[in-house]
């Protein structure tokens, strides 16, 4: 199958991905904007996350995935999870603790399933940013580049994961919104090819946030990218 750079666009906010070469997408992404009749009648906000599989783990496509699907639970089942930043970060971690709950890969102690992952709520002119391993953040101000995220990873490897049960560790953060600020979520085949000042500047190229994030996508798999690409932007109206 040809190596084409797949865009799915939102009202104010779009996504950008190519799978890995030669091996199925294990990347996941969720876009959920107000114009979702679901998100909209909830008055909770908006959320959007970027999820990529663990590759040492059997099962990290489907915890990926679980992640992703279980944003979504934050508006269907209101009555479960209050519409706080406290909400979103305790239903990250209970999708965190089913994945755990999938068991060990034989006689070891490692689960069978795993993601990094970074999610940004927006409540308003309010972001939160809660965020485990290596897919990164940055809000884009102006001409100022600001890190949402820190990398969870020594010596190559990630040590903290969605899928760690109880040991896992959701770093949140706040951020005030003005209008025309840009929200950029990248996985690593992003940053594997990308200095971030480079990357912001092809972002700010752009005023079509589609246009954007499909110009960064491509430009990664050009410089060399073999892994999932996955380009998540947000533009505040």
């Amino acid at each position: 199958m040809a190596d084409i750079v797949h865009v799915e666009e939102k009202d104010w906010a779009a996504v950008a991905w190519f799978k890995a070469v030669g091996h199925p997408y294990e990347d996941r992404y969720r876009l959920l904007t107000s114009d979702i009749p679901l998100v909209a009648q909830g008055g909770r906000g908006e959320l959007f996350g970027c999820f990529d599989g663990i590759g040492g783990a059997p099962l990290g496509m489907k915890a990926a995935q679980a992640m992703s699907d279980g944003l979504t639970s934050f508006y269907r089942d209101p009555a479960r999870h209050p519409g706080t930043w406290e909400g979103v970060r305790e239903l990250l971690r209970e999708t965190n603790q089913g994945i755990y709950d999938w068991d060990f890969m034989p006689g070891t102690e490692r689960p069978l399933g795993g993601c990094a992952g970074t999610v940004a709520w927006i409540d308003g002119r309010k972001l939160f940013i809660f965020h485990a391993g290596d897919p990164e953040g940055f809000l884009l101000r102006g001409s100022e580049t600001i890190r949402l995220t820190h990398l969870h990873e020594a010596n190559g490897a990630i040590y903290n994961y969605f899928g760690r049960g109880a040991w896992i560790e959701v770093d949140v953060k706040f951020y005030p919104l003005e209008p025309g600020d840009r929200i950029l979520l990248v996985s690593d085949g992003v940053t594997k090819a990308f200095q971030i000042p480079e990357a912001v500047s092809v972002i700010q190229s752009f005023g079509d946030p589609a246009d954007a994030a499909r110009e960064l996508a491509v430009r990664s798999r050009g410089k060399g990218s073999r892994d999932d690409i996955t380009v998540v932007l947000i533009a505040i109206p």
